[in-house]
């Protein structure tokens, strides 16, 4: 109780009583301020969990396989007046006939005519060809070098030059095989070894099959820095990367990517460090397409951002937000797409993009609540929420971004070296992980050799025995 003095209905306080109530009115004001804010954080907070609750493969980074059994997928594609299946005009591939069949038999007439004349006798009028496309029923062949040793009267022993050394060995095509099933069809040893018991009636070793890896590793050497000098010549060049695990420890591969070429390499970092020590983007001069990796912007090429990655974002924020601003943005995106497409981004449309571009801007600004200054001060940037700081995005990014409507050379995502980093991701799924640093290098020097000739229309099996007898196919610069 503070002591006071009673005038009519008035209460008259002393004046360091006035002061005490002052100062704990202020308190509690700043108390309510920082409760206030706190509940506000913790809104936002809710929101943010709710809407990872809502992240699909559709709106998100995630990949389609974290999607589970959803029921309805929803994408960013406009829904086409095209009926489903093959469209006219479209050509089809078909089994076709060869010149020269490895194998004939002919089916002759025979018999009696009614009239009773001999069938086989008769004028031959023509002959149908009709080809079989089958597997030979002996699908191993063993050849037998028997090399000769003669000895000169004057003593001297001389022996047949043969490049087998050994008195039995498996031959070059069948490593190109074993070497194409495990590094790029992802068949573990094991089921390897089952499929050419079962296949061709062979029994083959682990080591076997590790020295043909091992064996075609080490010939494409060579091979590997003609893909990386090709890469660096590239005007426009994709980049990706994903994490696997190496010796029990988060490693990450890098891809760069063009139409011509693929390049993997693994490394402990997935920063600037890593993409250094590959040696690829440090001297780019081209065009970078990836998907905002800050990483990325250490380096002086010229950047462009993926839209597809962009768009799922807008997707989020129009579907968890409410932006209005971001279904205006995807809208735009696409349709500038389309243009692209279809050859209609003259100076007009591009100009018309980039006004657009500018009012969806504006009205993000408008649409996007202010920061809010807490008012006790914590050390780092206020925490931003996700739709602003897309926006902003935007805002400062805008050439990247639209670095597709501008050049003919530039794609509207990186889909390219997503194709390519998949395959990674399909490996890890089946393969966990590597056990050695050794054989995650045999993977990525493999995998960009495979990868390249695929892209360059060379046939991959006879590229890879090119490869195990030391004559790699030349890469195309």
């Amino acid at each position: 109780m503070f002591p006071m003095q009673d005038i009519g209905t008035h209460i008259i306080l002393e004046r360091s009583e006035y002061d005490s109530l002052l100062a704990r009115n202020r308190e509690l004001e700043e108390k309510v301020r920082s409760l206030e804010e706190t509940v506000k954080a913790l809104i936002d907070r809710v929101k943010e969990l709710e809407g990872m609750l809502h992240q699909y493969s559709g709106n998100s980074h995630k990949p389609p396989g974290s999607d589970g059994y959803r029921k309805e997928i929803k994408n960013n594609r406009e829904k086409s007046s095209k009926s489903q299946g093959a469209q006219k005009g479209h050509e089809g591939k078909m089994l076709k006939m060869v010149a020269t069949p490895d194998k004939i038999v002919k089916h002759k007439v025979q018999g009696q005519c009614k009239c009773g004349k001999d069938i086989g006798q008769a004028e031959l009028l023509r002959t149908e060809r009709r080809q079989v496309f089958d597997l030979p029923d002996k699908l191993m062949e063993v050849t037998e070098h028997q090399v000769e040793i003669r000895q000169c009267s004057c003593g001297v022993v001389h022996r047949a030059e043969c490049k087998e050394k050994g008195n039995v060995q498996y031959g070059d095509r069948i490593k190109s095989l074993a070497v194409y099933m495990n590094q790029y069809q992802f068949v573990p040893f094991e089921r390897l070894q089952e499929m050419m018991g079962d296949c061709f009636g062979v029994s083959i070793s682990d080591g076997v099959l590790a020295a043909g890896n091992e064996q075609c590793y080490v010939q494409l050497e060579k091979t590997e820095g003609q893909i990386k000098q090709a890469l660096q010549g590239s005007k426009v060049m994709h980049n990706d990367e994903t994490g696997i695990r190496c010796k029990s420890k988060l490693h990450w591969i890098h891809s760069s990517s063009t139409g011509q070429y693929t390049h993997y390499g693994i490394q402990e970092k997935r920063g600037k460090e890593g993409m250094d020590a590959i040696g690829i983007l440090p001297n780019y001069k081209g065009i970078s397409v990836h998907d905002r990796w800050a990483s990325y912007d250490n380096y002086a090429c010229t950047h462009s951002f993926c839209n597809s990655h962009l768009l799922r974002e807008l997707k989020w924020v129009k579907e968890e937000v409410g932006r209005v601003w971001a279904e205006k943005m995807i809208t735009l995106l696409v349709h500038a797409n389309n243009l692209k497409k279809e050859g209609k981004l003259d100076a007009t449309t591009i100009s018309f993009v980039q006004e657009q571009y500018e009012q969806i801007i504006g009205q993000g600004t408008m649409e996007e609540p202010p920061l809010i200054i807490p008012v006790i001060k914590k050390r780092g940037r206020i925490k931003r929420p996700k739709s602003l700081k897309l926006l902003e995005t935007f805002i400062d990014s805008k050439e990247q971004i639209l670095r597709f409507v501008h050049n003919k050379d530039v794609p509207f995502d990186n889909n390219l070296a997503e194709r390519d980093i998949r395959m990674v991701k399909l490996k890890q799924k089946i393969s966990g992980c590597f056990r050695t640093s050794n054989g995650a290098q045999v993977f990525c020097r493999i995998r960009s050799y495979i990868s390249t000739i695929r892209k360059q229309g060379y046939p991959v099996l006879d590229a890879i025995e090119l490869a195990i007898a030391g004559k790699p196919i030349e890469i195309y610069l």
